[in-house]
C-alpha cells in the first residue's frame, strides 16, 4: 500500500464586500492563472453555498478559460470531500473553491487545493496585487460573460455524482437498507444536503430526515460547524421522536457532529474512538488513531482507561497538542499508519479510505455501525465511557 496522494490547501478568507470583493478576487485569480498556464494542468473550481458563491466561481471558471487553462466549473455547490475525491480521481490537479470554510456567514473566500510540493502555487504576497499598469496580467471575463452566458456541457464536473459512487463503495448500505432506523440529518444549511438520504434511498426501511436543508447564504446566523448551541433543534427532535441517531454536518462536509438517542451530544473524542473500534472489530482495520488532546471539558477520561482502549483493540492512540501535523506525517509514511485522525477542526480522517476530512463518510460508517447494534448506540457508548473512566 502506497503513501496516499497528498495534496495541501491554502485558504484566503475576508469579510464579504470589505476584504471579499470582486476586484481582490480576480486579481488573485489572476496572479494564480500565470503560474496554472505554466503548469499546464487542467483546474477544477468548485464553490459552496455562501452568499454569491456561485457567480464569483463562473467568474474565475471564465477568467482562468481566457487565460488558457484547462479548467472545468462543478454544476452545483460542493462539499469539500467531493473535490478532493475528484481529485484523487484525476478529474483535475488543482481545484480552487469559492468557500470560507466552516467561517461566520459574513466571511467569503478561496480555498486553493495543490499538489504537495507545488511551491510556485500560492496566494500572492500584497505587493504581487498591485496594478502593473498592463491589463493583461489581471484579465476580465469576456464580454460573453458579462452577458450572462453559462459555462457549455463539455466544461462542467458532476462532483456529486462521482462522490456519491465513493462513499457507497466504502459503506455496507444493503445492511442500512435493511434495518429499521430513524435517523434525524442536519446539513446547517450547507453543501451536504441531500447526499445522505440519496444513498439510503426512498426504498430503504431505514428513514432519513432531513432538517435546516433549504439553501442559506446566511446560515440562519449561526456558524456553521456542529457545535452544540447550533444542534438544540436536532437534539430535541431526536430526543422526542424516540429516533435511533442524529447526525449534523459543517458547511464544507468536513466536520461531524452527532446526537445519541437520547438527544446528548457524542463528543469528538467519542466519535473518534467509536469509529476506530469499529474499523479494528468488523474490518481488521490497523494503525494509529490520532486525536487532539482534551481541552479538560470533555468527559472522565483517566491514563488507565486510554491504556486499556488500546490494548483491547490492538490500536496505537495518541493524544497531541497538533494534530493536524501529526496526521500528515502519518499520511506521507509508506504504508500509511493511521486508522483515523481527528483534526483540530472537527474534521475526521480514515487513513484507510481517505487523506482528507470526510464528515459524510464517517456519519455513514456510524450509521452502519448502529445498523449493526440493532440501533443500540447507547450500549456502545456507555460501554466506551466506563472503560475510559477506570482508575
Amino acid at each position: 500500500m502506497n503513501a496516499h496522494p497528498q495534496w495541501t490547501d491554502m485558504c484566503w478568507e475576508g469579510v464579504f464586500a470589505a476584504d471579499f470583493t470582486l476586484e481582490h478576487v480576480r486579481r488573485r485569480c489572476g496572479y494564480l492563472s500565470r503560474e496554472l498556464q505554466n503548469r499546464g494542468e487542467p483546474c477544477l473550481v468548485a464553490y459552496d453555498t455562501r452568499f454569491m458563491a456561485n457567480l464569483f466561481a463562473r467568474d474565475i471558471y471564465r477568467m482562468l478559460e481566457r487565460c488558457s487553462v484547462p479548467v472545468s466549473l462543478a454544476s452545483t455547490p460542493s462539499p469539500l470531500p467531493a473535490v478532493y475525491n475528484a481529485l484523487v480521481q484525476r478529474r483535475a490537479s488543482t481545484a480552487l473553491v469559492v468557500s470560507a470554510r466552516n467561517k461566520p456567514y459574513w466571511y467569503n473566500g478561496l480555498v486553493l487545493l495543490k499538489p504537495a510540493g507545488a511551491d510556485t502555487l500560492r496566494w500572492p504576497e500584497h505587493q504581487d496585487l498591485e496594478p502593473s499598469g498592463n491589463d493583461s496580467s489581471f484579465p476580465l471575463p469576456p464580454e460573453s460573460f458579462v452577458q450572462g452566458e453559462t459555462p457549455g456541457v463539455g466544461t462542467t464536473l458532476d462532483l456529486r455524482s462521482l462522490y456519491l459512487e465513493m462513499l457507497v463503495r466504502h459503506v455496507d448500505v444493503e445492511l442500512i437498507r435493511r434495518s429499521t432506523m430513524t435517523i434525524f440529518v442536519d446539513p446547517i444549511h450547507g453543501t451536504t444536503a441531500g447526499y445522505l438520504p440519496a444513498i439510503i434511498g426512498e426504498q430503504s426501511q431505514t428513514m432519513a430526515i432531513e432538517i435546516n436543508r433549504e439553501t442559506d447564504p446566511l446560515f440562519n446566523k449561526f456558524t456553521p460547524l456542529p457545535v452544540a448551541a447550533n444542534l438544540v433543534r436536532l437534539r430535541k427532535l431526536v430526543r422526542e421522536s424516540d429516533s435511533h441517531l442524529g447526525l449534523a454536518f459543517s458547511a464544507d462536509g468536513t466536520a461531524l457532529g452527532m446526537v445519541d438517542k437520547n438527544g446528548e451530544q457524542v463528543d469528538q473524542l467519542e466519535i473518534t474512538l467509536l469509529l476506530a473500534s469499529y474499523l479494528a472489530r468488523q474490518y481488521r482495520q490497523k494503525g494509529t488513531v490520532v486525536v487532539p488532546r482534551p481541552s479538560g471539558g470533555e468527559k472522565l477520561v483517566t491514563m488507565a482507561g486510554l491504556e486499556t482502549w488500546q490494548k483491547t483493540h490492538g490500536l496505537k492512540l495518541e493524544l497531541v497538542e497538533n494534530a493536524n501535523a501529526r496526521i500528515a506525517e502519518k499520511l506521507a509514511q509508506s504504508p500509511p499508519d493511521l486508522l483515523i485522525g481527528g483534526t483540530s477542526e472537527g474534521g475526521l480522517i480514515m487513513g484507510p479510505y481517505s487523506f482528507y476530512p470526510d464528515a459524510l463518510l464517517a456519519g455513514l460508517l456510524m450509521v452502519e455501525l448502529v445498523a449493526r447494534s440493532a440501533g443500540n448506540l447507547r450500549l456502545h457508548l456507555d460501554e466506551l465511557r466506563a472503560g475510559l473512566a477506570k482508575e
